[in-house]
């Protein structure tokens, strides 16, 4: 794994000499190789800098070159109060240190120091905000570009603690495999924070218990990687987190051993086909998905029509990754081949497929995995405390087309049933996407338990061998006879018997039978002919005894025989009013 991200580090050129960072720089303040002050320039692109990890997030240290604003303006806040000064004076200190090894960095602090309010003022003419990464150049160089001050850089990082063993004590890196000084501790990563990672970073390896330590060895050198190697994991990993969207209280990050068109693993972002939304579809979510509505469209189109990817020897990689004390939490891990990947994500697909709905993304399969419940705490808030521990099994199961967890069918049901009792809907339609889940936990039972009779195809099968299966299409006929015979009622024959129906039809089903009765009644000639047809046909497939109760497997299959038979009597209705 670590060799790996090491490798994704060097392909992407990510690595950088040890106690550098990339950062965004937001502009440059831009002065005259003879120290004249020429403006406010705008950067192009990120640079790589000097920087010093956590100590600088605390009140007294900085980083050096690049820092924010109000740090290297030493700007005020709202109220007047320098509340950065103790930062702002340890910058000036340090950046004359430098100055002594570096004749721009001398030009650039003469100059800041002479021009600081008018430099100030035309920085807040432009709007810029005292949080933005500001830099210094001289003479059109960036001072980090430099290499006069490194010398003077890594006497001043090795102030600030021992971060490597005695240099005389070398042992294989566990990364590169050649020999190192041992890193005695490993700097933190950053991007964990919405996923209960810190503010000043997580370490992805650390010794700090004695338990953990074996033959004397010290903190990290338990485990032996060099401070380039590790700089390089660092980096990937932060590219990886900056990128990637918190899901069920973790991070699932992933890359590819070699570049791909289409990144397939993508696809479990998007929504292909759902209108619907919740309350934490943001609407920068929104705009990225309209500006990227082109790449959408061909990912889709190369799911549903490629027959073999590119590359077939190509690999991808994924973990899922939260941040705990401090510590980085790898959840999962799992790498494979890119093809079998396709091909697997393609059956994830098909499993899902049914009639009237679309491709879900992964997210919004989550939330009908939630209880069922009005409360105003946010959806990604109740995924990551209900469904961290089951994510990873329904990642699995999708990459390897294994069955999915029992307890994503019982969930699904949960949901089905209480949406049901709640919902303000007259017909009483379950949901689509609860279905879709059912299916998909059926279908992948069934093909490893060799049942594929009983497999459920993405529309009204009438010649489901299921008894569970029919019965469902029985209780949706009952529900749509009460409906044509009577209009909407506030409680009728979903909201009373789907329940007991799905888990002991052997209670109900005779009383919905009578009933029915009475609701033909009330019908013209051709509804009691619609109807009886319907109602007798499906009564041949069950047969003259109903089971008493019905296990998990068969309530998914009730769940489904519903769906689709009010989904066939809907769309029916539907053609009639049209023609």
């Amino acid at each position: 794994m670590l060799g790996e991200l090491y490798q994704y580090a060097l392909d992407q050129k990510l690595v950088v000499r040890p106690g550098f960072k990339g950062k965004n720089v937001k502009c440059y303040l831009s002065f005259g190789k003879s120290g004249e002050f020429l403006g406010i320039q705008p950067a192009l692109k990120p640079a790589m800098c000097p920087d010093i990890g956590s100590l600088a997030n605390g009140t007294t240290k900085s980083n050096v070159i690049v820092e924010k604003a109000e740090v290297v303006l030493n700007l005020p806040d709202d109220n007047g109060n320098y509340k950065r000064r103790q930062k702002h004076d340890f910058y000036i200190s340090s950046m004359k240190e430098a100055a002594q090894y570096d004749n721009l960095f001398a030009i650039a602090m003469n100059s800041l120091e002479l021009y600081l309010e008018q430099i100030i003022q035309e920085y807040l003419s432009q709007k810029g905000k005292p949080g933005d990464m500001i830099g210094l150049m001289v003479g059109g160089k960036a001072l980090e570009e430099s290499d006069d001050y490194l010398e003077w850089w890594e006497e001043f990082r090795g102030k600030f603690g021992k971060t490597k063993a005695n240099e005389n004590c070398k042992k294989r890196c566990f990364i590169t495999g050649d020999l190192t000084v041992p890193m005695i501790t490993v700097p933190p990563v950053s991007g964990l924070i919405s996923v209960g990672g810190h503010t000043k970073g997580d370490a992805l390896i650390c010794f700090d218990k004695d338990a953990y330590r074996s033959y004397g060895f010290e903190q990290a050198a338990n485990a032996t990687v060099s401070e380039f190697a590790m700089t390089g994991v660092n980096a990937a990993l932060g590219k990886l987190l900056e990128d990637s969207i918190p899901l069920a209280g973790a991070k699932n990050i992933h890359w590819f051993s070699k570049e791909v068109e289409y990144d397939i693993i993508e696809a479990l972002e998007f929504d292909f086909g759902i209108e619907e939304k919740t309350e934490d579809d943001s609407e920068e979510q929104e705009e990225n998905v309209i500006e990227d509505e082109q790449r959408i469209k061909s990912l889709y189109n190369f799911l549903f029509t490629a027959e073999h990817p590119q590359n077939p020897q190509n690999r991808y990689y994924i973990m899922s990754v939260s941040g705990v004390n401090g510590r980085v939490m790898i959840r999962s891990y799992d790498e494979g081949s890119y093809e079998a990947l396709y091909h697997n994500i393609k059956v994830w697909y098909d499993d899902i497929l049914i009639l009237n709905v679309g491709y879900p993304k992964l997210r919004r399969i989550y939330t009908r995995l939630l209880k069922y419940t009005e409360s105003e705490k946010k959806v990604s808030e109740r995924i990551a405390k209900e469904l961290s521990g089951m994510s990873p099994k329904i990642v699995f199961s999708i990459f390897h087309n294994t069955p999915l967890p029992d307890d994503a069918a019982r969930r699904a049901l949960a949901y089905i049933r209480s949406k049901m009792y709640d919902s303000e809907e007259k017909h009483r339609v379950i949901d689509g996407i609860a279905c879709q889940i059912l299916k998909a936990w059926l279908n992948r039972k069934c093909r490893k338990e060799k049942k594929e009779e009983f497999q459920v195809m993405e529309k009204l099968n009438k010649n489901s061998p299921s008894k569970a299966y029919q019965t469902g299409r029985l209780i949706a006929v009952y529900v749509a006879l009460q409906n044509a015979a009577l209009g909407g009622v506030n409680s009728g024959v979903a909201e009373k018997y789907y329940s007991s129906a799905c888990t002991t039809p052997a209670l109900v089903v005779g009383k919905l039978a009578q009933l029915s009765q009475y609701h033909l009644s009330k019908l013209g000639e051709g509804g009691k002919v619609f109807y009886n047809k319907m109602l007798q046909e499906i009564a041949v497939k069950i047969g003259t005894e109903i089971p008493r109760t019905y296990s998990l497997e068969e309530q998914s299959q009730f769940a489904l025989g519903y769906y689709f038979q009010n989904a066939e009597i809907y769309n029916s209705n539907k053609e009639k009013e049209d023609n």
